[in-house]
């Protein structure tokens, strides 16, 4: 959702190395309220959980050992977080297109869609792709603010060019609330309409400026459910490859304090798969 100012590298796939482990969930949410990580042998999280992480407003492998993540990125291409955790690169826009090395993942542009994002029409940002496909094994669409099974889409207008770009998985942004339903409705339609795998590299009930506004809209309990119910869902569909909530700064879909402690919605994200 928002522009750093600083660049960024290289990465480390995930994919293949998931493995299970019971723990117990009493436990764990007890060891992260105390700020303990729980990213060790005796809880291993999804392969396939993540954060988006601030690494401007001064955050590093603190937070990521407590969110008990398995990858990372930072709307970059470099990382400062010194950590052992993967670190999947993006292209924000376009500025680090003369800076791109090669990776295994990279992440398209930043919601083209959004005039205070990386703002670029289709066309555009059309022009640009063959520098991102030829700097990367898999690279992700662009992650775009509306809705990319809407008709006519943004993403839609990008994907149906001819010939079509080459994209190997979709980057979905959703801030649509509680409602599960939705939620999954909305990943299916998206899955079903373009025929390949997602990344959902935003999530939360709420945007930043949504909860800066409202910051009480959605209740604790209500958020807990919501992060339960999705993150379980994502894990048992085999076409969302990733998933990466954001963090929104206040209200219940902030999940760190300006500090860099976990809040309530930080414990129970850490807590789950």
């Amino acid at each position: 959702m928002r522009k750093h100012l600083f660049i960024w590298a290289t990465i480390v796939v995930l994919s293949g190395c998931s493995k299970t482990t019971n723990y117990d969930t009493n436990t764990a949410n007890s060891n992260i309220a105390n700020g303990k990580s729980n990213n060790s042998n005796s809880r291993i999280a999804s392969p396939k959980k993540g954060i988006g992480l601030s690494e401007s407003g001064g955050f590093n492998d603190t937070q990521l050992q407590l969110l008990n993540v398995s990858w990372y990125y930072n709307w970059g291409l470099t990382t400062a977080a010194h950590s052992t955790i993967p670190f999947v690169p993006m292209e924000w826009g376009t500025g680090g297109l003369s800076h791109l090395g090669h990776y295994t993942y990279l992440l398209g542009f930043n919601e083209p869609d959004n005039t205070s994002q990386s703002n670029l029409t289709a066309a555009q940002a059309l022009t640009y792709w063959p520098t991102l496909v030829a700097a990367t094994t898999y690279v992700g669409s662009p992650a775009t603010a509306g809705s990319p099974n809407t008709s006519g889409s943004w993403l839609q207008q990008f994907m149906s060019s001819s010939p079509a770009p080459k994209v190997d998985f979709i980057t979905v942004h959703w801030y649509k609330g509680v409602d599960t339903t939705r939620f999954y409705s909305d990943m299916i339609s998206i899955h079903n309409l373009f025929n390949k795998p997602i990344w959902v590299t935003e999530f939360a009930p709420q945007t930043t400026s949504s909860s800066a506004s409202q910051p009480t809209k959605y209740s604790q309990a209500q958020v807990n459910q919501f992060i339960t119910s999705v993150t379980r869902w994502m894990n048992a569909q085999s076409f969302i490859e990733r998933y990466a909530w954001h963090d929104s700064k206040a209200g219940t879909s902030a999940i760190f304090t300006t500090s860099g402690a976990l809040t309530a919605t930080g414990v129970k994200y850490a807590a789950a798969p």
